[in-house]
């Protein structure tokens, strides 16, 4: 290493102590647990955002399921480069998230265009916001080869079970708007495949039929248009799940109704099936 990568190299490691102590001990950790940082003068391209959530007691699961569900793929619509994110190993209540730039201006740039649109604003804000209580930012720069690294890095030590609700957490939520879509469009084949065999349904006039009877009735004439659910809630228990929703719809005549289902979900043989559901209409 030249003098100038060495004296550039003891800056940044006097830089990454500082930067910790700001932090929380989970990334504070985090951060003295990786390799030394390859820094070497000229070779800086990339500016990485951690942000450290304080979050209010007992939201962490419903936050997590709220920015994969929304926050994610917003943020990724938006081009930003989502380098990590996920639960802080060392209490409940903390959360983190990595960011890439290609420098502090541009930085500043794409996080004023997107807190600032109308897709953020009218979409999870409020629901995110609802769920800190602070927070905390460090920016510092890194090489590229240093990021891919830190990308490596954080998906090689990402907890198993973390891991694996994310994915159901996906999975779910894929089943559920597949669940609301085949009762607009009455696709008795696609309910056919998610639904188990013993599967239940309480309807709103408080009968309860079984699966034979519900396809029978998804094969009818579909009376209301627009349906959609909104405030989706997936709880995750092993292999069992529970997915709260309020709906819209209109009604026959034109009329705008509102309702809300509560739909049980196993794992059976690797495969999620929907084992129940309620169906409520005001």
């Amino acid at each position: 290493m030249s003098v100038n990568g060495q004296l550039a190299a003891r800056s940044h490691a006097i830089l990454r102590q500082d930067m910790i102590r700001g932090l929380t001990p989970a990334l504070a950790a985090a951060l003295l647990a990786w390799p030394a940082l390859g820094f070497e003068a000229g070779l800086v391209t990339r500016a990485l955002e951690i942000r450290s959530y304080n979050l209010k007691p007992g939201t962490r699961d419903r936050f997590h399921q709220l920015f994969v569900r929304e926050a994610l793929p917003l943020l990724r619509r938006w081009q930003v480069d989502v380098v990590a994110y996920g639960p802080s190993l060392h209490d409940r209540d903390s959360y983190y998230l990595m960011r890439s730039y290609a420098g502090v201006e541009d930085r500043q740039r794409s996080e004023d265009a997107f807190y600032g649109s109308a897709e953020w604003r009218e979409g999870p804000r409020a629901a995110i916001l609802a769920a800190i209580e602070n927070y905390t930012t460090v920016v510092i720069q890194l090489d590229d080869a240093t990021l891919r690294g830190l990308r490596e890095s954080v998906k090689e030590n990402a907890m198993p079970t973390e891991t694996a609700l994310s994915a159901d957490l996906a999975v779910l939520l894929e089943l559920n708007q597949d669940y609301i879509r085949s009762v607009q469009t009455s696709d008795v084949q696609r309910f056919r495949e998610i639904l188990a065999d013993d599967f239940l349904c309480s309807l709103p006039d408080g009968s309860l039929i079984d699966r034979a009877h519900f396809l029978e009735q998804t094969a009818l004439r579909v009376k209301i248009s627009n349906l959609m659910a909104h405030d989706v809630n997936v709880r995750i228990m092993g292999d069992f799940a529970i997915i709260h929703a309020r709906t819209t719809y209109a009604t026959a005549d034109g009329r705008q109704a509102s309702g809300r289902y509560t739909d049980v979900w196993a794992r059976r043989h690797g495969r999620w099936l929907a084992v129940s559901a309620h169906v409520t209409r005001n």
